[in-house]
C-alpha cells in the first residue's frame, strides 16, 4: 500500500526571502513607473505648449499689423503731446515686453516689470479678444502663461489644470531644463510663474 505523499508548503524563511525579494522589486519599479508617466505627461504638455506658441504668434503679429502705423505716428519726434495721448490710448501691445496669462475663463495682460496686471479694465476687450484669437486656433483648452516681446512670442507654459502638476514648456521643452528650474515650475503654478522662469525658456540662438 503506498503511503499518501503530503504537500510540503513554503517555510517561514522562504515567505520572507519572497516578501523581501518583492520588497526590492516594488521599490525600484514604482518610482521608475511614476517617472515614465511624469515624462509622458510633461511631453504631451510640451506639445500643447507650442500650439499655443503658434496660436499667440499668429494672434500677436495680427495686432501687430493693426498697431505699427499707430505706433510709428507716436514715436514721430513731429507729433504733439495731444495727439500723443490719443494714439496711446489705441495702443495694446506696442515696442517692449509683457505677459499674458490665461485662467481658463479670461485672459489679462500683465506688466513684466511690476508682475500685476496692466490696466485690466481698460484693455479688457482687447484682453478678450487676444484670448479669442489664441484660442481659435489652439482650442481653448488648459491653462496658460505667455512671454511678448516687440511684437514677437518668447515662450510659453501650459498645463490642462489651474494647479496641475504636469506642465509643458516651448519652445524649451521640460527635458532641456536644468533640475533647479524644472522643480521650480513644477511647484509652481501657472499664474504664480514669473519673469526670471519665463525668460529662461527662450530659445537661445
Amino acid at each position: 500500500m503506498k503511503a499518501k505523499r503530503t504537500r510540503k508548503g513554503f517555510t517561514l524563511m522562504e515567505l520572507i526571502i519572497v516578501i523581501a525579494i518583492m520588497g526590492i522589486l516594488m521599490a525600484i519599479i514604482i518610482p521608475s513607473w511614476g517617472y515614465f508617466i511624469r515624462r509622458a505627461r510633461e511631453r504631451d504638455a510640451n506639445s500643447k505648449a507650442k500650439i499655443v506658441f503658434n496660436a499667440a504668434q499668429t494672434a500677436v503679429t495680427r495686432v501687430c499689423d493693426n498697431e505699427r502705423s499707430i505706433l510709428n505716428k507716436y514715436n514721430d519726434p513731429n507729433t504733439d503731446s495731444d495727439l500723443k495721448d490719443k494714439l496711446e490710448k489705441q495702443i495694446y501691445m506696442g515696442n517692449g515686453e509683457f505677459y499674458f496669462y490665461w485662467n481658463g475663463k479670461k485672459g489679462v495682460k500683465i506688466d513684466a516689470s511690476t508682475g500685476a496686471a496692466k490696466d485690466e479694465s481698460a484693455n479688457s476687450k482687447n484682453n478678450g479678444l487676444l484670448s479669442k484669437s489664441i484660442n481659435n486656433i489652439a482650442g481653448g483648452e488648459g491653462f496658460y502663461k505667455i512671454y511678448v516681446k516687440n511684437y514677437n512670442v518668447q515662450s510659453v507654459v501650459y498645463t490642462s489644470y489651474e494647479n496641475g502638476n504636469y506642465k509643458g514648456t516651448y519652445p524649451k521643452g521640460m527635458t532641456e531644463l536644468s533640475s533647479t528650474l524644472l522643480d521650480k515650475i513644477r511647484s509652481t503654478s501657472i499664474k504664480s510663474i514669473d519673469g526670471t522662469v519665463m525668460k529662461q525658456l527662450v530659445a537661445t540662438k
